[in-house]
């Protein structure tokens, strides 16, 4: 039984997408990994943890093992802060996505595993290619299996509500979180 490593931003994303690995490949042993130290404030990052907790309880019961990464955002922030005006899609992204991709890829080595995902590709604004670049350069470097699709966002939307999940605005780090403020202030204006 092949052992794959989920790594997860948030709750909806999380349910198209296990949805489809455990369809996709069944009787294979998952756990979700939760590591976001993008996400600001903190208590929007423990929100976002304890939704996905709940709902993993609530859909699967015990059968999917949640792991959760520590939460660093001050160091986070140090990296990609020189990167803020690259804007939401911009380097600061690619840079995240690696940072976050890499401790999943640590993890997994820690624990065995022999896949590697994430759930972030379930997104339209994020970028597929740049995900599956960074993977791939991991799971070369690392020998840990890796695969990734574009999850169906619609069928993410359908669960959510179906569970009554909370969805935010925003990614999560501080960054997007004014650059869409800023974009509703213009709307309003």
């Amino acid at each position: 039984m092949k052992k794959i490593l989920v790594h997860s931003c948030c709750a909806p994303c999380t349910t198209a997408t296990l949805e489809k690995i455990k369809k996709d490949r069944p009787g294979q042993s998952i756990s979700v990994f939760y590591y976001n130290p993008n996400i600001s404030p903190a208590e929007e990052e423990e929100r976002r943890f304890s939704e996905l907790e709940t709902y993993l309880l609530r859909r699967y019961g015990p059968e999917i093992e949640l792991i959760r990464g520590k939460y660093d955002n001050g160091s986070w922030n140090s990296l990609v802060e020189p990167l803020e005006l690259s804007g939401e899609g911009g380097l600061r992204c690619k840079i995240c996505y690696y940072l976050r991709l890499l401790e999943t890829f640590r993890v997994a080595e820690k624990r065995g595993m022999d896949l590697v995902t994430t759930t972030l590709s379930i997104s339209p604004y994020k970028n597929f290619e740049w995900l599956d670049e960074i993977g791939r350069l991991l799971s070369k470097k690392t020998g840990i299996g890796w695969f990734l699709d574009k999850w169906d966002y619609k069928r993410s939307l359908e669960i959510s509500k179906e569970y009554g999940l909370y969805r935010q605005k925003y990614c999560g780090c501080e960054f997007s979180m004014r650059e869409r403020l800023s974009r509703s202030e213009r709307k309003d204006s």
